[in-house]
């Protein structure tokens, strides 16, 4: 049998010509292995005793398998597999995996029990465990539609051992492999109760392989290996046994006669390294050390990452809460003493009992006097009252008894003896006076809520307090004691000293600045007027209600709603009733009702090309963007004022001088359109039939609202924009895309601010990915391919001038990495953090993986550089332990959310316990520490105008005194229906941020054939089209004789399909098709990857109809995968898409990076070719323009997919950058008015 190819390891990744020549100087053998992988008994006698004393520490542990799990057989195929004839046993990847002897009730055992029993074959010994296949990473998993249903977990296979692998003592990280009757199984990540079974097999061998890798160095001794490892006696010792074991496999003698080896061997005692019996060395034989693998997967593999480095700040705040022991990069911080923590807490808690015996005494008398009346405050309201023998005056901070409120909890009982770890939380609220109402003898409050109460919970500063813009009136008895409390941005040294810096709002869990300028401008009111929150509910009332609005004269010219203006003559959007996007209105009266209120608007339809139209036999003139061009009807209607949804702007054609004006303007805002024509249509229906009739709409006769309020942004501020956008690019900012991938996110924020925000740094680990991002750059764009980790300590160590070795590009190992970037002007960070860790996808998720460590890194890189903002979106997530996001259908939703902190494993497919959203709130706190304002939701890229269903979670952050961007709201109506709305674990209102209803939004959904229906048609050729069923043969005619290509989808090619500029099926009909094709391609990339004739076969078979799949094959192209009941697909009652063809007018799953018929998201076949799609196809469903240029080792098509599935949609990143645009613009504006006034003043 043909040994496992071996993947690379980080050693020989890093250092290929140092990995070749130790390899070499130790002359091992490379003769193929043809015998079993199993190792044989009698070369084992010697470890039958130290092996059943471990099995004696570890105790027993049984395996429970899933309801759900596959028993391999011959037949089985892990998903996206293409096994050929003759191609011997095929290699998998057993992930989350562990070792069990089915004799003895499924207890787990070591993999040493497994190798020296000599009844290995017998099908004593299974494992189970999550497949993959070599070409994935465990990262792909967990990021498809349905991916948290029990079906979607992944295929949990149960496999019979009959082989295991001989431990490689020569090569750093080599995977052991359990051989099966049908394939072979390279182990990857055992789980977590697993974890000490693999330590104590792997443990001592890993000390022996590094001895004898130091042994190739014969210039180092026993002490500085000691004291360069670390190495412990008893460790050493331990691994002799092995040392003994790796001298049997070197055929060259050399070890035996290191002097490394010579020293330690007589440093032990005889009686810590048992003598081994000698085995025939024919026996252990290894492959042949190459590099075969995918390098772009090999540096993804935990045991080939780099340990978290993070900054003093992000350790100070992470201490305790990572079991992954973290590399601190610069001093460590100064921690308070054990005394110093007792004596704080010790005086906090005497603070808290006198507060608690002040509200446990009797009724105090209050005395409100008139004498307390402040200067200038009229009627019944005070400035001070006194409560018992204490004065309270407005403006103090005070302690209010919790429970007081109707349907609240109770308070926590007031004890005499105050337990030692009790809270002032605990018994009590924050709030500040505004004022005494002697009337009423009632204290009017600001409240402000303390960290804990909130999304921070236990990870808040335990002295911060936050304005939460809300107030109410209280009896004064209740008022409990003063405490200190200060506006700072620091926290303030003593231990009774609360600060406050944030505004939260409950609404969308947000923390922004606190406006001290307009705080005392309304504090400065005479009551009642001097409370913000008061203001603050009144303004949002003025703005629900609906008002006559009167520019220049006495007469109506509009009217205000919801904080909007509608002036006659303006167009607008109104609410559907049914699906589909808003209508689009013109306003022509205003009826008024009683009390001079609008009650109804009066207004002409507008109809939209792009709905209205279709089916007309000629082409549309002028029809450039048939989702912004719109015509003008002769159809009058009235709708309640309640049914408006927000003015739009609409100019007519001939306006706009060029084409490039055409375009600057439908790309400055979705909510601009364009009108050409006038049908004289009475009803919808009639539109199409009057088109005929229609009368071309001039600028000159086409009449617009000409207040300036109403005039579109582009033209009302285009010289202010000058300005402003000269000053945007005269300030020399940096911008760092932190695990860049390609560069989508940051390129397509870019896009969307119109260069508020331009890329100039990128870092990404994996090659392929960093070379693609690098080519579509400009090319000032500085890229390290690097682990950011390693780059990160090279940045801080160079910034602090230390003595730093400059790390090597990864793409060749010999480039160093170029200049480190300096701080200071960092502008934006960008960080799409892949934290598949997090997935229940994945059944045995690992608390303690790195990769979900690297939210740690991302903190750092804001701490250390300190950015005007940070953008964060989070990849491949469902929904996990305690975080529930409600979703009206089942959707892959943010498991980062419910990242557990000290998460431990309660079974083998759940990991429960820790800190609650651990991972969020730790984010949250690390940036409130940095002085940042922060908001975080989720967004379905379908809203956005991507043909694409996925929704993901983003994080947004600006530093105190810069603007911090709204969220954007959706602009297209997508037919799956999502309330993205997030419920917290402690009680709290659940947040809304997104409107999500349909009717309301300005576009319609973006649909695949909209995205790619201008490319190419070609067809795949039946590999055996004489056996095809007739009626199949006949349509393979049809489309020949029609002109579609057929070409050769050849297993031993690279792809099929077209490269190079290449030309398109016709020109473009849609905006989406023009946008993509606004620059032209030098390689458009339309091809597909090669399968294996008897899939292509199946390909070709399924019919040309939206939503058909495997069921529609006849038998004798049935497989295992979608016949047996036992499959994933049987055990889901044949429900799925398993060769499923996407429909035209519909839209693609979640993109993912394993595309394939038979993967987890297995639609994915062409909506009208008889193939899969293509990359370019995925490419522009991910928002990709045809400019841009994917790059892979070995034109590798997988990791072209790889990349696309992990970019972040084009249309969502625009979106974010238009609203990061909109804040900039508003407060530079802002700010010039400001100094305008103070101009006008001083003169």
């Amino acid at each position: 049998m043909a040994p496992p190819p071996r993947r690379p390891t980080a050693w020989e990744i890093s250092f290929p010509e140092e990995a070749a020549a130790e390899l070499a100087a130790l002359q091992i053998s490379a003769t193929p292995n043809s015998t079993s992988l199993k190792r044989k008994a009698e070369d084992n006698n010697d470890m039958v005793p130290r092996v059943v004393k471990r099995s004696h520490r570890l105790g027993v542990t049984h395996y429970e398998p899933p309801s759900n799990y596959t028993i391999e057989t011959a037949h089985y195929r892990a998903p996206g597999e293409d096994i050929g004839p003759g191609s011997g046993k095929p290699i998998r990847i057993l992930q989350n995996f562990c070792v069990f002897d089915q004799s003895h009730k499924s207890a787990m055992v070591t993999l040493d029990v497994v190798e020296i029993d000599e009844n290995i074959h017998r099908g004593k010994y299974s494992a189970a465990g999550v497949v993959l296949l070599p070409d994935e990473d465990d990262e792909d998993y967990g990021q498809e539609d349905g991916a948290d249903t029990a079906e979607s977990n992944g295929d949990h296979v149960l496999i019979e051992i009959i082989g295991i692998s001989p431990f490689d003592y020569f090569a750093a990280n080599a995977p052991i492999f359990l051989e099966t009757k049908w394939a072979l199984y390279e182990l990857r990540g055992p789980s977590t109760l697993y974890k000490p079974y693999l330590v104590a097999y792997s443990t001592p061998r890993r000390v022996a392989r590094s001895v004898v890798r130091a042994a190739s160095h014969p210039e180092e001794d026993l002490a500085q290996y000691r004291s360069r490892t670390r190495s412990k006696d008893a460790d050493l010792a331990e691994a002799i046994p092995y040392i003994r074991e790796a001298i049997q496999d070197d055929l060259s003698g050399k070890l035996q006669r290191s002097p490394l080896i010579e020293e330690l061997l007589c440093s032990l005692p005889h009686d810590h390294a048992p003598a081994r019996l000698p085995r025939p060395r024919s026996r252990r034989q290894f492959p042949t050390p190459t590099f075969l693998g995918n390098p772009d997967l090999a540096l993804l593999k935990p045991e080939n990452q780099s340990p978290t480095h993070v900054t003093p700040l992000i350790y100070k705040l992470a201490t305790g809460y990572f079991d992954e022991g973290l590399q601190v990069v610069g001093p460590e911080p100064m921690s308070p003493t054990k005394a110093e923590v007792e004596m704080e807490r010790a005086k906090a808690l005497q603070f808290l009992k006198d507060c608690v015996e002040k509200v446990r005494s009797p009724i105090k008398r209050v005395a409100l006097s008139t004498d307390a009346r402040r200067p200038g405050w009229s009627g019944g309201y005070m400035k001070e009252a006194k409560v018992g023998d204490d004065v309270y005056q407005t403006g103090d901070f005070v302690l209010i008894r919790k429970g007081h409120s109707p349907g609240l909890d109770l308070p926590a009982p007031l004890l005499i003896n105050i337990p030692n770890d009790a809270k002032l939380t605990d018994y009590f609220w924050f709030a500040r006076i505004l004022y005494f109402d002697l009337a009423k003898q009632r204290v009017h409050l600001e409240w402000l809520e303390h960290g804990s109460q909130i999304i921070l919970g236990e990870m808040g500063h335990p002295r911060e307090l936050f304005l939460d813009m809300l107030c109410e009136s209280f009896s004064v008895e209740f008022i409990a004691a003063k405490i200190s409390v200060t506006y700072a941005m620091e926290p303030l040294r003593k231990a009774d000293q609360f600060f406050f810096r944030s505004i939260y709002n409950e609404n969308d869990a947000s923390f922004t600045s606190v406006n001290e300028q307009e705080m005392r401008r309304i504090s400065d009111r005479p009551p009642p007027y001097n409370c913000p929150s008061c203001a603050r509910s009144q303004a949002s009332m003025l703005n629900g209600d609906c008002a006559l609005v009167r520019e220049d004269s006495r007469d109506v010219s509009g009217i205000c709603y919801r904080g909007r203006k509608y002036h006659l003559s303006e167009y607008f959007l109104y609410q559907n009733a049914r699906d589909g996007p808003a209508h689009i209105g013109h306003l022509n009266n205003i009826q008024v009702g009683p009390r001079r209120a609008a009650k109804l608007i009066m207004f002409r339809k507008v109809g939209r090309v792009s709905i209205d139209l279709k089916g007309i036999p000629e082409d549309v003139e002028n029809n450039d963007y048939p989702e912004r061009h719109v015509f003008l009807t002769a159809e009058v209607d009235t709708i309640p004022v309640d049914h408006l949804v927000c003015p739009v702007h609409v100019y007519a054609w001939d306006f706009f001088k060029s084409p490039e004006e055409l375009k600057a303007w439908v790309d400055y805002s979705p909510y601009n359109f364009y009108v050409s024509f006038r049908v004289p249509s009475t009803t919808t229906e009639l539109r199409a039939q009057s088109w005929a009739r229609r009368e071309q709409v001039f600028s000159y006769s086409h009449i617009v609202c000409e207040f300036l309020c109403c005039r579109s942004e582009m033209y009302r501020a285009d010289l202010e924009e000058d300005t402003f956008q000269v000053e945007q690019d005269s300030q020399g900012y940096q911008c760092l895309d932190l695990f860049g991938g390609t560069g989508a996110f940051s390129r397509g924020v870019s896009e969307g601010s119109r260069g508020c925000v331009k890329p100039t740094h990128l870092i990404e680990i994996t090659p392929s990915a960093a070379r693609t991002a690098k080519k579509n750059s400009n090319a000032d764009m500085v890229t390290y391919c690097q682990d950011a980790n390693v780059v990160l300590r090279y940045f801080i160590k160079s910034a602090a001038n230390h003595d730093v070795e400059t790390p090597k590009q990864l793409f060749d190992n010999k480039t160093l990495v170029p200049p480190p970037i300096k701080p200071g002007k960092m502008r934006a960070i960008f960080a799409g953090l892949p934290c598949q860790s997090h997935s229940r996808l994945n059944m045995y998720r690992k608390a303690e993986d790195k990769k979900s460590n690297l939210i740690l890194t991302a903190a750092s890189y804001v701490d250390f550089f300190r950015p005007d903002f940070f953008f964060l979106e989070v990849r491949f997530m469902t929904v996990l332990l305690w975080l529930l996001i409600e979703l009206m259908l089942s959707q892959n939703v943010p498991g980062f959310l419910k990242y557990n902190l000290l998460a431990q494993q309660a079974s083998q497919h759940r990991v429960e316990g820790g800190i609650e959203m651990g991972g969020l709130k730790l984010l949250l706190r690390a940036l409130l520490e940095m002085k940042y304002q922060v908001r975080f939701f989720l967004l379905q890229a379908g809203n956005y105008g991507a043909p694409q269903n996925r929704i993901r979670f983003f994080l947004v952050a600006a530093r105190h005194g810069l603007p911090i961007p709204n969220v954007p709201q959706p602009t297209h109506d997508f037919p799956v229906v999502n309330h993205l709305r997030i419920r917290f674990p402690f009680h709290k209102e659940p947040i809304e941020p997104i409107r999500t209803t349909r009717g309301t939004m300005a576009h319609p959904s973006v649909s695949i054939a909209d995205a790619i229906g201008d490319l190419p048609q070609f067809d795949w050729e039946h590999p055996d089209p004489k056996n095809a069923a007739p009626a199949l043969r006949r349509l393979l005619n049809q489309r020949k004789q029609a002109g579609i290509p057929v070409l050769k989808c050849d297993v031993d090619r690279a792809h099929c399909g077209y490269e190079g500029a290449g030309e398109y099926n016709d020109e473009p009909k849609t905006s989406y098709q023009r946008q993509a094709r606004e620059h032209q391609t030098k390689n458009i990339q339309h091809f597909t990857r090669c399968l294996l004739p008897q899939t292509v076969e199946r390909v070709v078979t399924i019919p040309l109809e939206p939503d058909a799949d495997f069921r529609s094959l006849p038998d004798h192209l049935g497989e295992w995968q979608f016949t047996s009941p036992l499959s994933a697909v049987g055990r889901n009652r044949y429900r799925g898409a398993v060769y499923g063809r996407l429909d035209d007018n519909g839209y693609v799953p979640t993109i993912v990076t394993n595309v394939h018929p038979t993967a987890k998201q297995s639609k994915v076949l062409h909506p009208d070719c008889l193939r899969m799609v293509t990359v370019r196809e995925l490419a522009r469903c991910q928002g990709f323009p045809d400019w841009f240029v994917f790059v892979s080792i070995d034109a590798n098509v997988v990791t072209i997919h790889r990349q696309i599935g992990n970019a972040v949609p084009w249309q969502v990143s625009r979106a974010l950058g238009r609203e990061l645009r909109t804040a900039l613009f508003d407060d530079w504006k802002r700010k010039l008015f400001e100094n305008e006034m103070d101009t006008d003043e001083d003169d």
